[in-house]
Parts: C-alpha cells; sequence; structure tokens
C-alpha cells in the first residue's frame, strides 16, 4: 500500500534527497513509501511535524490493522 501523502510531500525531490534530511538509506525511505517498512517513532513524530499532518493518518495502514 503506497503511502501517497510522503510520495506528495517529497515533491520534486528524489528519495535520495529525503533520506539524507531524515538519516535513513534511500532504500529505506523508498520502503517507508511503499509501506513495506514504518519509520520509528520519533522519526513518525518529525515527519508529523515537518508534513503538518497527523502520523495516524501519514501511516493509516500502521495505525489501523487490525490485531490478529
Amino acid at each position: 500500500m503506497k503511502r501517497q501523502i510522503l510520495i506528495d510531500f517529497r515533491g520534486n525531490r528524489n528519495q535520495t534527497e529525503m533520506a539524507k534530511i531524515y538519516g535513513v538509506s534511500q532504500q529505506l525511505w523508498s520502503r517507508w513509501e511503499n509501506g513495506t517498512s514504518t519509520p520509528l517513532p520519533h522519526l513518525m513524530k518529525r515527519l508529523e511535524n515537518d508534513i503538518k499532518i497527523p502520523m495516524e493518518e501519514i501511516f493509516f495502514d500502521v495505525f489501523n490493522r487490525e490485531n490478529k
């Protein structure tokens, strides 16, 4: 499940630029956008502050998955 909010936030910047800003690898940033990985809580909070959208909305899939 793509996380469109992160993709939109990146805008014209590439994944490598975004990864450098947040101190992660390009591959990890890509996994965040693709929904195959989730940032650590402190990075979710930083993204929430930078994007101005609640982390529960940015990472809807994480906060709204059913416990099985």
